[in-house]
């Protein structure tokens, strides 16, 4: 499929108005578009823009946090079950636990908060006491595994309604998003738009289960991530 194709199929979707929902709950807004699209996935091929591009359908009035990726190898300069000992707390399952979302500005309240260092292009998770460096992310590393996840996105913002206890949607903007790249990815951390996942909590044998550090924005931020934006719709 071309891209004038794609921006076609997007105009006539847009001028059916509002559509209700083909599926209950969080995945409607999804499921609903790719069945007016017809596809199956949620990507497609766009050969005159370079390949496969992800789709990602979004509700204008979404809050919700969506995990970009997990990064965990090699960041931690502390044992990871100092830490939970240290910093964590017992959890609903009496199971010592460090399980929180901290974003750039906003200490949480075990005295964690995150540090940028510009000049080294580096992302830093400090005791906000003593300044001891806990966890390191290289942002140039952490931009190189989104580019390889999300390069390409074609981004459907849609208005939505409920009637009668059942949602409609209304896809009527539509961008092409590329080009994410660190400065971009850095600006958006400085802004709180991005969130450093923690969740961990040691097992009865005292060994650490690690669900995986998580990279995590709000789904409508996502377009402050790319430097080349273009409207379909």
């Amino acid at each position: 499929m071309k891209l004038k194709e794609v921006i076609n199929k997007l105009q006539e979707i847009k001028d059916k108005g509002y559509i209700p929902s083909l599926r209950r709950g969080s995945t409607g807004i999804g499921y609903t578009f790719e069945s007016l699209f017809g596809i199956q996935e949620n990507n497609i091929p766009i050969p005159d823009i370079g390949g496969r591009v992800e789709i990602k359908t979004v509700r204008r009035d979404s809050q919700s946090l969506i995990t970009l990726f997990t990064f965990n190898r090699g960041v931690w300069h502390i044992r990871q079950k100092d830490l939970i000992q240290e910093y964590g707390y017992i959890d609903e399952k009496g199971r010592y636990a460090l399980k929180n979302t901290v974003f750039y500005g906003r200490p949480i309240h075990q005295g964690i908060s995150l540090e940028v260092n510009e000049d080294e292009n580096t992302i830093h998770l400090i005791d906000i006491n003593t300044k001891k460096i806990l966890a390191t992310w290289d942002i140039y590393v952490i931009v190189g595994t989104f580019m390889t996840k999300l390069s390409r996105l074609m981004f459907i913002i849609a208005d939505r309604k409920v009637e009668q206890g059942k949602e409609y949607f209304y896809y009527g903007e539509a961008y092409l998003l590329t080009d994410p790249n660190p400065r971009r990815f850095l600006k958006a951390f400085k802004k709180s738009l991005i969130g450093i996942d923690i969740r961990m909590h040691l097992k009865e044998s005292g060994a650490v289960r690690n669900r995986g550090t998580a990279f995590r924005i709000k789904e409508k931020d996502l377009i402050e991530l790319y430097e080349c934006k273009r409207r379909l719709i």
